[in-house]
């Protein structure tokens, strides 16, 4: 008896018992991590706001959340300005994984939610060019600097074109100019001539389809098109179709592993889960890493990422002039858009990342997701670029 006595004072004068509490730790009944994810993640979602405190099996617990109220307020702020009919809004930290805001409008009651910021009910359009591009990249012999021969509209994507055959019309393009410019019919025939549909799902899966991405909540992963004759492929590279669908949060994810150098660091929007009646965290948010990609493959995307916003898609937001107070801000991003999705409407996606020049900040990531039903009222781009003016501007130099 006095052995065993003697080593429980042992085990408990150790660091890692040195803040044990007997009357507290010992009462604490052990949470099933399925059963609490589950509880927290349906109490989140059928609320209108972030709850405070959430109730499990007859307990209360707190939850701690990553959302910055600051930055938050002024997304808000900017929603109702423009009264878009929807409107979803998400900013992860690059380097914490953390999620600083994450929220949706709709013009309808002038509401705020975030149900369609989680919800992959939209169709991803040319969002998933960030995929096939990482997937040519890395896994072919397909680089930045690749020349494609391409005819008709660069929007389109029939049959015809995607044919390898040469007339006077044909043009020649770099796949990063492609990518720049969201060429349709470059990424499908680059996609037939160089992968297939199993590579291109084993990257999307690497890049988090198919899985709950946020640490503790229980939302669903993205879906993926597969079909497989050879249009089916070049529709799922080019992103020309309405079963891709991912949601705004993924959007925000997706352009991270970029920003961060191929790395994807597991996201998270709540810190912490704390039992109230003990004063005990139960639950703590992790840094959980993953490498998606090799830095030779994230460096060529965010060259192309960087060269859509100067001279592609997504220019007319990012002009030198329009952007001088945060000229020492490196934006990389990718434009889509389609029609369809749940609610339904055209979707106008804007995924980036913003971080500073010549430093070790990986910065923030940004996905815009603008759904119009009627009329345009602004695009995602120029709300991407308003929220990175603001975040460095006001509240970044404030952390500092």
């Amino acid at each position: 008896m006095n052995n065993i006595l003697a080593i429980l004072v042992l085990c408990f004068s150790t660091p890692v018992f040195s803040n044990f509490n007997f009357y507290k730790d010992l009462s604490l009944q052990p949470l099933d991590p399925v059963v609490m994810s589950g509880e927290i993640t349906k109490q989140i979602f059928s609320s209108k706001t972030w709850p405070t405190t959430v109730e499990i099996s007859e307990r209360n617990y707190v939850l701690n959340y990553s959302l910055n109220e600051d930055l938050t307020n002024y997304i808000k702020k900017q929603l109702r300005r423009y009264g878009t009919d929807y409107t979803s809004v998400v900013v992860l930290d690059n380097n914490t994984g953390k999620v600083l805001s994450a929220i949706d409008y709709a013009r309808k009651g002038r509401v705020f939610g975030k149900n369609l910021t989680f919800s992959s009910t939209n169709p991803a359009a040319s969002i998933f060019k960030v995929i096939t591009a990482a997937e040519l990249i890395e896994n072919t012999k397909v680089d930045d600097k690749s020349l494609f021969t391409y005819s008709g509209k660069s929007s389109t994507l029939y049959k015809y074109q995607l044919k390898d055959r040469k007339n006077r019309w044909s043009r020649s393009i770099p796949f990063a100019k492609a990518f720049a410019r969201s060429n349709n019919v470059v990424f499908g025939k680059a996609a037939i001539k160089n992968t297939n549909v199993q590579g291109l799902t084993y990257m999307a899966n690497r890049f988090g389809f198919n899985k709950d991405l946020p640490q503790l909540l229980d939302v669903g992963g993205s879906k993926l098109f597969q079909h497989y004759d050879s249009y089916s492929l070049a529709e799922m590279a080019s992103g020309f179709n309405r079963e891709t669908t991912i949601s705004p949060f993924h959007g925000a994810v997706i352009a991270s592993i970029v920003a961060n150098d191929g790395v994807l660091i597991k996201p998270s929007v709540i810190n912490s889960v704390t039992d109230q009646e003990n004063d005990r965290v139960v639950w703590k948010s992790s840094y959980n890493i993953d490498r998606v990609l090799s830095k030779d493959t994230a460096s060529k995307m965010q060259t192309m990422m960087e060269l859509t916003v100067k001279k592609g898609t997504a220019r007319g937001a990012f002009r030198p002039w329009k952007t001088k107070r945060i000229k020492n801000i490196t934006i990389g991003g990718k434009t889509g858009s389609i029609t369809g999705g749940v609610p339904y409407g055209k979707r106008d996606w804007f995924v980036s990342y913003a971080k500073p020049k010549n430093s070790d900040d990986a910065g923030i990531s940004i996905c815009i997701m603008i759904v119009n039903v009627n009329k345009w009222y602004i695009k995602s781009t120029v709300l991407a670029k308003d929220i990175i003016q603001y975040y460095y501007l006001k509240h970044h130099k404030k952390q500092g």
